[in-house]
């Protein structure tokens, strides 16, 4: 579901909402950004993950998570990472061309933790596993799903759980607050996506499990047009996956709500590595594991309204656990 998601429903969200984002290739100039900022001069829309990367630059070093880290990377005191910068909130660019979103926090704060700082490199997305294996790069934070396939591939250190989530209009006038109360509602979602293929159906034998009436599925060729009828009225709600909820919501907040509630269709993102860098790998483990503990992880998931996708741990290859 989140590698259709990114393809599509991003691709939208980053031409409608983010103008001026330069398409991407792996022979782009990297963008620095140094993991003891603490701001640095990167700034997403106003409103929009206000306080993830002041929170992540004040992260000091763990000496245990340090521990962890292997010579090679202490030596070089700069990990070189890549991400495709066209998925808002997660990875997208700003009106100056830096790279912001919840995975550069998350990537600044993980490094300050292990006493490193961090090279962002634009790259596509579908070269970026390449990439990893041959070693341009250190590491990845690009929304990567977690597959047993991809960690065939490459070490994957699991950090949230992405899913489907609801938005409906600004104050939530119907009171929508778990699947059942979209019964006998119109619910919209773009053609083609997980939610019109998959979730919607799901809802339905809820409503029938529950002897409530059905939903009225309202599917929609494009994401703005799903946008459109819960704004109008012509839906109680849509579908769509938990970032781009999560980043309409946060972007217009006069217009949208997202029901914190509801998410469902939950899988793993994590950042990966070289196969054969499984001491790295234990490092980000160890990273975030600190970063939960001492609470800022907690900060930078809530600046980027994703709180609901939030672990209690970091986990190394969960698919294949």
């Amino acid at each position: 579901m989140k590698a259709l998601a990114r393809k599509t429903l991003f691709a939208l969200t980053a031409v409608a909402l983010v103008a001026g984002t330069a398409a991407c290739t792996n022979t782009e100039s990297p963008a620095a950004v140094s993991g003891n900022a603490p701001s640095g001069s990167a700034s997403a829309p106003t409103g929009v993950g206000a306080g993830g990367r002041a929170a992540a630059g004040a992260v000091k070093a763990d000496p245990a998570v340090q521990a962890l880290v292997p010579d090679a990377f202490k030596s070089k005191g700069t990990l070189q990472l890549v991400t495709d910068p066209t998925y808002a909130p997660i990875d997208f660019t700003d009106d100056q061309g830096n790279i912001v979103g919840l995975e550069p926090d998350l990537a600044v704060a993980a490094a300050n933790k292990m006493g490193l700082k961090v090279n962002f490199n634009k790259g596509d997305f579908n070269g970026i596993i390449a990439g990893i294996q041959a070693r341009r790069y250190d590491a990845s934070w690009a929304a990567f799903s977690v597959t047993a396939d991809r960690e065939q591939q490459v070490n994957m250190v699991s950090y949230q759980n992405a899913g489907t989530a609801i938005m409906v209009k600004h104050g939530n006038p119907d009171k929508v607050a778990q699947v059942t109360d979209l019964c006998g509602k119109t619910v919209a979602a773009q053609t083609g996506t997980t939610q019109a293929l998959t979730d919607l159906p799901t809802f339905q034998k809820q409503c029938s499990d529950a002897g409530k009436p059905q939903i009225t599925e309202l599917i929609l060729p494009q994401q703005d047009n799903v946008n459109q009828a819960v704004q109008t009225g012509r839906a109680a709600a849509m579908a769509a996956d938990n970032a781009l909820v999560a980043y309409y919501s946060q972007l217009q907040p006069d217009l949208f709500s997202q029901v914190d509630s509801i998410l469902v269709d939950t899988a793993p993102e994590a950042v990966i590595v070289h196969k054969e860098d499984t001491a790295l790998a234990k490092a980000f483990k160890a990273a975030i594991d600190s970063l939960i503990a001492d609470g800022t992880y907690g900060k930078i998931m809530g600046a980027w309204n994703l709180g609901s996708s939030k672990v209690t741990s970091a986990a190394v290859n969960p698919a294949a656990s």
